[in-house]
């Protein structure tokens, strides 16, 4: 049976996998790969292959010209990844332009050494908090410093604090909403938070990461940090969101913000976006469309 939007949860919508005919082709070969080329259990990774790792980097076009078929190279920096299967990034990275905190185990070591080789100039930290690996629902961080929640164990608070680089201040946090990465959304000037945080929380935000913070909700959604994801350049925004509601926002934080989905129609971005000023990341269910609205939301810049 068709899915529909009416079978689907209320907080994933359809959307279309492509925006050209070529990516259409691309699209439908991705899944014939992963499903008869790479099997079960063969040990094989999904990014094996020329192919798989296009789809992932979309930056392979191929066209026709007066001269004939042309294969071109066209970069973005908005990519397609998983870590262990799981296409909700966001919810298990946090990722600035000083860092980038892993969650996960042995399933993380290909991603740590892929994202790596993308982000060159930034630790990659493979960490968990207080034994999650949920790393982005559990803390959140800028160019500032980086709040983790009361739990952390010394142990992993030590790893992070050799790792992470100097003068960025970490502190910990005891707050009743403990998923600071679902109630606080920051990039490093302003930072949207839960209306109902604590006072002393709030202050301990504007301290640490040295942003403005306005309490707020997003499309009458108290969980700021879930859906919404910023950098210093915009930021993506509950596909719910109304026009009205929208540019007092965007006016409110001075940023100019972009309503979408990720994962195929997950209204819920902060779940499958990580992005700071020059790189997103993006569940491998992110279809074209959905990485328009990312590309254009974050102002990431190209390169050739």
């Amino acid at each position: 049976m068709e899915t529909t939007e009416q079978s689907m949860p209320s907080d994933i919508i359809p959307t279309r996998n492509y925006t050209s005919a070529s990516e259409k082709s691309l699209w439908w070969y991705i899944k014939r790969t992963n499903k008869d080329y790479y099997g079960v259990g063969n040990g094989k990774s999904r990014y094996d292959g020329v192919w798989p790792q296009a789809f992932r980097t979309r930056r392979s076009y191929s066209g026709f010209t007066t001269r004939g078929y042309e294969q071109r190279e066209m970069w973005t920096q908005a990519l397609r990844i998983t870590l262990g299967n799981n296409n909700d990034i966001g919810a298990l990275v946090r990722l600035t332009n000083s860092y980038f905190l892993v969650g996960g185990e042995d399933e993380a070591e290909n991603f740590c050494r892929t994202v790596q080789g993308d982000l060159p100039d930034i630790p990659v930290i493979r960490t968990s908090l207080s034994g999650c690996r949920v790393i982005g629902r559990m803390c959140v961080g800028n160019n500032h410093g980086l709040l983790v929640p009361e739990a952390i164990y010394d142990t992993e608070l030590d790893h992070i604090r050799d790792k992470i680089p100097e003068p960025i201040q970490i502190k910990k946090i005891e707050e009743r909403l403990s998923a600071l990465g679902n109630v606080v959304v920051c990039n490093d000037q302003v930072a949207l938070v839960h209306p109902e945080l604590d006072k002393e929380s709030e202050e301990m935000i504007e301290d640490t990461l040295q942003v403005e913070v306005f309490r707020h909700v997003i499309a009458n959604n108290p969980l700021v940090g879930s859906y919404c994801v910023l950098n210093n350049n915009g930021g993506l925004v509950h596909v719910d969101i109304s026009q009205t509601d929208l540019e007092d926002l965007s006016s409110l934080l001075g940023l100019p913000l972009i309503p979408g989905t990720v994962n195929y129609g997950n209204k819920a971005v902060a779940a499958g976006v990580a992005a700071n000023d020059t790189i997103a990341y993006a569940g491998m269910k992110t279809t074209s469309r959905e990485f328009l609205a990312i590309e254009e939301a974050f102002r990431l810049p190209g390169r050739g």
